[in-house]
């Protein structure tokens, strides 16, 4: 579900991120039908599945020798200090492995036009 501020879609000076609303008479606020919902315990998902991404668990990856210690209920997330080379030696290691990568975006293919 996507919470989003009191008339963000109307107004473009009001931002999209969720704010609790104020104010007395807000209709958010007081639960009004045909309003927005406001974040509860109710909204939220499965302690099991909580901080998951597609059912498997987040791990940064700094260095290729980290990839190792993975398995495969794990998903590498390439950390953005990692530089392009690095980066395309741990995505290589992680395809052997059959590890899922999160980010293996741009900047490992920007290496190979470089000519590194």
């Amino acid at each position: 579900m996507e919470f989003i501020k009191k008339d963000a879609k109307k107004l473009k000076r009001v931002g999209m991120s969720w704010r609790k609303p104020t104010g007395k008479k807000n209709k958010t606020k007081v639960g009004k039908k045909g309003h927005r919902p406001m974040p509860s315990e109710g909204f939220r998902g499965r302690k099991s599945q909580r901080h998951m991404i597609a059912g498997l668990i987040p791990v940064r990856v700094f260095t290729p020798s980290q990839v190792d210690g993975l398995s495969d209920k794990n998903i590498a997330i390439i950390a953005s200090a990692v530089g392009a080379v690095k980066r395309k030696l741990i995505i290589e290691k992680c395809n052997s492995k059959g590890i899922k990568v999160k980010n293996n975006g741009s900047r490992a293919d920007n290496a190979e036009k470089a000519g590194k």
